[in-house]
């Protein structure tokens, strides 16, 4: 099973794409999709985006994009969002979805 914080390379149309999971486990447990927030090295100053390392490099998780990826769509784990990273995650989606 898949679980929220983890980072997968997922196909989006037609490219492996870095994408960290931002669904509850308990919908990631019983539903055939995810909800993924992909990351991007591209930069922009929106509130909506949070920096990240990836691979060493500055890369963005692009709150702006969230969509469901079927589960099928994922290709290989990737690892999980350091502990710091959870908490400022959950924030910044709290101040964007709920305002």
């Amino acid at each position: 099973m898949v679980k929220k914080f983890e980072v997968y390379f997922c196909e989006i149309k037609g490219h492996e794409k870095p994408c960290v999971i931002i669904s509850p486990d308990e919908m990631n447990s019983l539903l055939p999709y995810a909800l993924v927030a992909p990351i991007t090295k591209l930069q922009y100053n929106f509130p909506c985006r949070m920096g990240v390392k990836l691979k060493g490099e500055k890369a963005q998780i692009a709150f702006d994009l969230i969509r469901p990826i079927s589960k099928e769509k994922f290709i290989r784990r990737a690892g999980t969002l350091p502990d710091t990273l959870k908490k400022e995650m959950q924030e910044l989606l709290k101040e964007f979805l709920i305002q």
